[in-house]
């Protein structure tokens, strides 16, 4: 169970207990809620003290005890009706405290200010709770800071088809935001049972689709035995929306981390994340970054900065993941620090802190940071009011073009505790990303193919990410940090494959494309244009960002020992016909080359120039041109 998300974020569902109210029956009522109560039981406690309170609403110990229940559940919003009621008769001076916490939370932070310092008087200053008083107070001085200069966003709630009377928090996006998975404790959680620590349902995860801008279809359970009868909560979706990470519940202290992708239209059963992830102590949140090559998650084991701190973990050549990268102090406080989100720009994590300067409780910041060593480049900031409050402002994931954010917040209109809300901002800032998404299928009959993406930086001929399309369907989703020349390669067995360039400076901000990619079988007169191959300007030259793609030719080679093909060069139409014609012979020749003195057979590769004879384009554009320049692959023979 996600402790805090159950002690210090959600209100108290006050009808979930275990023994049953007397209704009418006033004596009863505040005899079995004062048992509770001195046992420190305050969320069994509290339903039997409500129903007294409509019996006689004039007790003012009962309002006392009433509003301490809510406070110590972690609901002291609810406790503000009963205040007046109890100082009607008490004296005791935590009733100033009380008060504080109401006003900070409705953001009447003089006043808390004032009745913050008066309680802190009362206090011996050696107790750890006078230093408290003193966050409170800066807490709230933030948050008159915050306020006098809010952001400009539109928050709407996502509705009573994704939020119900229950708690619904913590959601995860796919980039392309077509799908959406939450975490919620409503009543028809898997096995009906509830925790006997709050008395409220166990958390089970739920998906749904969008339909249109915030129309969502009815969440359903994610399926195939993920949720069980304890807890389980999603924390993090990768970019594709095909790998999920999830918490487990696990003893008393503990919680780890598990993975579970997702098969045509059905999950896996989820595995638990390795040593490097999960300890014998508590790891409640992740993210993984858009290359699926880090993982951030958080952790209050041993060796750690504060309570829980954010780690980062690399995966290896080899697939499996580096040592826990602890994230300096830049970020990691005395305090806690939780749910980290890495944006698909590829820089920019948002998490939440207690430690930095906030408004009170979880605060969202961001920084950017390598994702390579876990540097932090640029100090934490605060997002700002609104969308930070005086309470616990976590789990906040962006959309892949950073118009939009996803979180869940208590908030007036809302229908029933947690609640999930969608952030706009008024002003679109365009995130520095290349949203790369569509379905893969077979030339011949257009049925779903499942194939292998894999991306490469052609300035460093490093791969940066290798992605899969679903099985069923044929979908992809890429997501990529703008401002880099990669190298697509699609692969599946039996087919040649399909190459695509993506280049696009920084400055340009979000693109998305959609591409629908033919696949074509190993057949006779099947050809393919090699979109990664480059020359230099008027040679043939090949170029050093050429490699990636021609060892894919190498290598289909290799595995079809009977294939024989043809290297064709094409250019466009500027320039002397002779040229060209001379020019595109030698670029064909260039590869063939290449090819031999990888280990290939000469008998296999013939080669031909077409100069500008063979146009897929009119040269009328500069872009229709650039396709033109071409270098092609035909399949001779495959006996």
């Amino acid at each position: 169970m996600r402790k805090y998300l159950i002690v210090a974020l959600f209100s108290v569902f006050c009808g979930s207990v275990f023994a049953q109210v007397i209704p009418g029956n006033y004596d009863k009522n505040v005899k079995r809620g004062k048992e509770h109560y001195d046992l420190e039981e305050y969320h069994q406690a509290l339903p039997f003290f409500l129903e007294a309170w409509k019996v006689d609403t004039t007790d003012y110990k009962l309002a006392f005890n009433i509003a301490t229940c809510y406070f110590k559940t972690k609901n002291e919003l609810a406790a503000y009706p009963y205040l007046d009621n109890a100082k009607v008769g008490s004296k005791d001076p935590i009733l100033k405290f009380y008060y504080a916490r109401a006003f900070h939370l409705q953001h009447k932070f003089e006043l808390a200010i004032t009745l913050y310092r008066e309680y802190q008087q009362t206090l011996d200053p050696e107790e750890p709770e006078y230093f408290e008083m003193h966050q409170y107070i800066a807490n709230c001085k933030t948050g008159m800071e915050l306020i006098k200069n809010p952001v400009k966003v539109k928050i709407t709630n996502l509705g009573p088809v994704i939020n119900s009377e229950y708690p619904d928090y913590a959601p995860v996006i796919s980039a392309d935001e077509t799908e959406l998975l939450f975490t919620s404790r409503r009543a028809n959680t898997t096995g009906g049972g509830k925790d006997m620590e709050d008395g409220m349902f166990y958390e089970d995860i739920y998906q749904s689709n969008r339909i249109k801008d915030n129309e969502w279809t009815d969440p359903i359970d994610i399926g195939n035995g993920i949720n069980t009868e304890s807890h389980d909560a999603c924390v993090a979706l990768s970019p594709d929306g095909m790998e999920l990470i999830m918490y487990r519940h696990s003893g008393t202290d503990g919680g780890d981390l598990y993975s579970s992708k997702e098969h045509g239209t059905v999950w896996e059963n989820p595995k638990r994340l390795g040593t490097t992830i999960n300890t014998p102590y508590w790891e409640p949140s992740a993210s993984i970054s858009a290359d699926e090559k880090s993982i951030f998650f958080t952790s209050n084991r041993k060796g750690g900065l504060g309570g829980t701190d954010i780690y980062m973990v690399r995966m290896k050549d080899n697939g499996d993941y580096g040592p826990a990268i602890l994230l300096g102090p830049s970020i990691n406080t005395p305090k806690d620090e939780d749910a980290p989100f890495i944006h698909a720009d590829g820089k920019t994590l948002y998490f939440s802190s207690k430690g930095h300067k906030s408004m009170g409780g979880y605060d969202i910041f961001y920084c950017t940071i390598d994702l390579e060593t876990g540097e932090v480049l640029t100090p934490p900031q605060n997002i700002g009011y609104p969308i930070n409050t005086a309470d616990d402002d976590v789990f906040f994931v962006w959309s892949a073009d950073g118009k939009r954010a996803y979180f869940s917040s208590i908030r007036e209109g809302g229908y029933g505790d947690k609640d999930i809300y969608v952030l706009e901002r008024e002003t679109a800032k365009k995130a520095p990303t290349v949203l790369f998404k569509g379905q893969i299928v077979a030339c011949e009959d257009k049925h779903p193919v499942t194939a292998t993406i894999f991306v490469t930086d052609l300035s460093t001929q490093k791969i940066v990410g290798v992605f899969n399309s679903n099985s069923f369907t044929g979908k992809y989703t890429v997501s990529l940090p703008a401002g880099k020349n990669y190298g697509i390669s699609v692969e599946a067995s039996g087919y040649l494959f399909e190459s695509k360039n993506i280049n696009f400076p920084l400055e340009d901000g979000y693109i998305e494309l959609v591409d629908t990619i033919c696949m074509n079988k190993l057949k006779i007169n099947t050809s393919i244009i090699l979109h990664n191959v480059f020359f230099d300007v008027d040679k043939a030259t090949l170029r050093p960002e050429s490699v990636q793609e021609l060892d894919k030719l190498v290598e289909i080679m290799r595995n079809n020992p009977n294939l024989k093909i043809e290297l064709s060069g094409h250019t466009d139409s500027d320039g002397n016909d002779d040229h060209n014609m001379k020019l595109s012979d030698s670029r064909a020749k260039a590869v063939v080359d290449y090819l031999i003195a990888k280990g290939i057979n000469p008998a296999r590769l013939t080669w031909k120039g077409y100069g500008e004879t063979k146009p897929i384009e009119p040269n009328d554009t500069p872009e229709h041109k650039q396709q033109n320049r071409r270098t092609e692959v035909k399949i001779l023979s495959n006996e």
